[in-house]
């Protein structure tokens, strides 16, 4: 058979192979970067977009109402600083895509570094690109649900890297910290990362002299971790009571009140919780993913030239599988329950599928490709109804909703005589952004924060800026906005729509009537430009 495979004809067709599985990435990426760029604007994208736009390093939780870690804003709103773009939705997008690149790069990276073959990586990124979860809203949208993931990935790998087994490399293992810290700065869910690396340099490999482990690996990883997190400890320090209220006590008491008493669906007992995770886990990709992690160690320790093998794991498996177990365990814990919490463990199950291929390369390798490749194309095919619209989606760029939204909301501004920079109160503060309008403060998290705001304690009312749906009225009476701008598809915005009708707001639409809407008044240039009282 290795003779076989070394024949003139046979390198032909696995050059040719490679090709094909080459061009249907290709296209499937085509189709996810049409998915996402034509994706619906979504209510989370309204907190992250319009913070970033209006971050500065200090003013995300004494104005804007952040209620994240900071590495988002502080980067989108970078890259808005630097382009000067106002298309904000898109180049957010754009920010998504460039993710989903990066991540796909990584499986590559930590295929070739363990030798592991061009089968694993395409079936590691079909089932990447095919997950049924990331190509809904938590890997399309414009939030810290999917851009932890490349940095995740990239730390894996460069951990790999710097407790290789001839020697240890500290400037790798630092990287592996900084990166740490980026994932975590990104979204507090992965903060299991830190003691698991940690321990991961601390006990492997165990032939290594536990000094080494200790001063070359453990010791550089913090350093790292200590230097990708010192911008968050910085901002922690210049004003911690700002930043625990609109982090730790908005998600553990404010929300927590606020959906207790809300009537929208949501899921909150265990039960319900196992039910939301079986639909995401024990279906499409994510079940392909796991049928491989046990069919891989099955083939080698069913092969015929050694009945009684037995499989060795090496320390990045169990790495790979203690991050895996941990994501899992990560996504039971906040209430009310959402899709977008079970991503976690994601990434990590995809690498250990490259890391359990790696020690069978020389064992059965055409079953196990054979496999593989199998399972990618079940996850794409799985997948065909939301990749070929994408790919469709992808060749017609006028039609992307990231587009269409900002020459609506545009086209908009124009008839109604919006001067750029003008104020615009909304709870959909995208709209507002892609209409030229400049966001007041108290709006800039969307509704996050407002729908709130009327539970918040009296010691944390001081670190807030923002008003609430009992003093909205007093709120706009105050200082009668020049625009309202609605989406039109959320409840809570109906008192503002109420607002703007009574008081002889002239509305103006788009081009469907069910879409966003702008309500405008004629007054003094002075009232325009005047900030609402806080």
């Amino acid at each position: 058979m290795r003779e076989a495979a070394l024949k003139p004809g046979a390198l032909s067709s696995r050059g040719a192979l490679r090709a094909v599985g080459a061009t249907i990435l290709v296209l499937v990426f085509a189709g996810l970067c049409g998915r996402v760029l034509n994706f619906p604007l979504n209510r989370d994208e309204n907190l992250f977009v319009t913070v970033s736009a209006m971050s500065t390093f200090d003013n995300l939780y004494t104005v804007l109402g952040y209620n994240h870690l900071p590495y988002l804003p502080w980067l989108l709103g970078a890259i808005y600083r630097v382009t000067g773009s106002v298309h904000y939705l898109l180049v957010g997008r754009l920010l998504v895509l460039a993710a989903w690149l990066v991540a796909i790069l990584g499986l590559r990276s930590i295929a070739r570094q363990q030798a592991a073959g061009a089968a694993v990586f395409w079936a590691a990124t079909s089932l990447l690109i095919g997950n049924i979860l990331l190509l809904g809203s938590p890997g399309t949208m414009v939030t810290n649900n999917f851009l932890p993931i490349p940095a995740a990935i990239w730390a894996f790998r460069f951990l790999l890297k710097g407790m290789d087994e001839a020697a240890p490399k500290p400037v790798s293992c630092a990287v592996a910290g900084v990166l740490v810290s980026v994932a975590v700065g990104l979204k507090a869910n992965y903060i299991f990362l830190a003691p698991l690396f940690a321990a991961a340099t601390v006990l492997a490999p165990l032939k290594r002299p536990l000094t080494q482990r200790l001063l070359r690996q453990c010791l550089a990883l913090a350093i790292g971790g200590i230097l990708g997190a010192l911008p968050i400890l910085m901002l922690v320090a210049s004003g911690p009571q700002t930043f625990f209220a609109h982090t730790l006590r908005y998600f553990t008491e404010m929300q927590a009140i606020y959906w207790s008493v809300s009537t929208e669906p949501k899921v909150t007992s265990l039960a319900q919780k196992l039910l939301l995770a079986e639909s995401v886990w024990a279906s499409g990709a994510s079940l392909l993913v796991l049928a491989g992690l046990f069919v891989l160690p099955a083939l080698q320790l069913a092969r015929a030239e050694r009945p009684g093998g037995r499989l060795v794991l090496g320390w990045p498996v169990w790495l790979a599988a203690a991050l895996s177990l941990c994501g899992i365990i990560v996504a039971f814990v906040p209430t009310p329950s959402f899709p977008q919490y079970f991503v976690p463990p994601i990434p990590f199950l995809l690498i250990g599928l490259i890391l359990l291929r790696a020690p069978t390369r020389q064992d059965n390798p055409e079953a196990a490709d054979a496999i593989l490749v199998a399972l990618g194309l079940v996850a794409l095919l799985c997948s065909a109804t939301r990749l070929a619209p994408g790919l469709v989606d992808f060749v017609r760029p006028g039609n992307w909703r990231s587009i269409t939204i900002h020459d609506e909301m545009r086209g908009m501004s124009r008839r109604a005589g919006v001067r750029e920079g003008e104020l615009g109160v909304t709870l959909t503060p995208v709209l507002a952004l892609e209409a030229g309008l400049k966001v007041p403060p108290q709006f800039a998290a969307g509704q996050f924060v407002y729908r709130v705001a009327d539970y918040l304690p009296a010691d944390d009312r001081p670190y807030y800026t923002t008003t609430s749906p009992t003093r909205l009225q007093e709120f706009l009476n105050a200082s009668p906005p020049a625009t309202i701008v609605i989406s039109g598809e959320e409840d809570i915005e109906e008192p503002f729509e109420h607002y703007a009708r009574r008081h002889g707001y002239v509305e103006f639409t788009g081009s469907r009537p069910e879409g966003p809407r702008l309500f405008r008044r004629a007054i003094s240039t002075a009232a325009v430009n005047a900030d609402p009282a806080p």
